[in-house]
């Protein structure tokens, strides 16, 4: 179950695409099974970074039962959002990871701990 929701004011031709590519990346990295990543690309033409709506950036948020290589997650991460939204610099990209208990996350009527 890792949660990944991306928010950019980059637009993007096929965002249900960038989801699904995005989802496989997760789950690659963080050894889960893809039938549990859901996957979230919200476009926002009004968001600024550095004080401006001009640059393109994103605003990710993970959430995840455990990370087992966060390092190498916020890299891989970082790398495809730059070529996907063709995004200028990896400073506009900043992502929040949140390690979540077992027993606080559920799917299909039930928690996973």
């Amino acid at each position: 179950m890792p949660f990944l929701t991306i928010y950019t004011n980059a637009e993007n031709s096929d965002n249900a695409k960038l989801a699904e590519e995005a989802s496989v990346l997760v789950a690659n990295v963080l050894h889960k099974p893809i039938n549990y990543v859901v996957t979230n690309v919200i476009y926002n033409s009004s968001m600024a970074f550095g004080g401006s709506a001009n640059q393109k950036g994103a605003l990710v948020e993970l959430l995840s039962i455990g990370f087992n290589n966060k390092d190498k997650l916020v890299e891989d991460l970082t790398d495809f959002l730059i070529e996907k939204l063709n995004i200028a610099k990896a400073e506009n990209i900043n992502i929040s990871l949140n390690d979540a208990s077992a027993s606080l996350v559920a799917s299909a009527g039930r928690t996973f701990g």
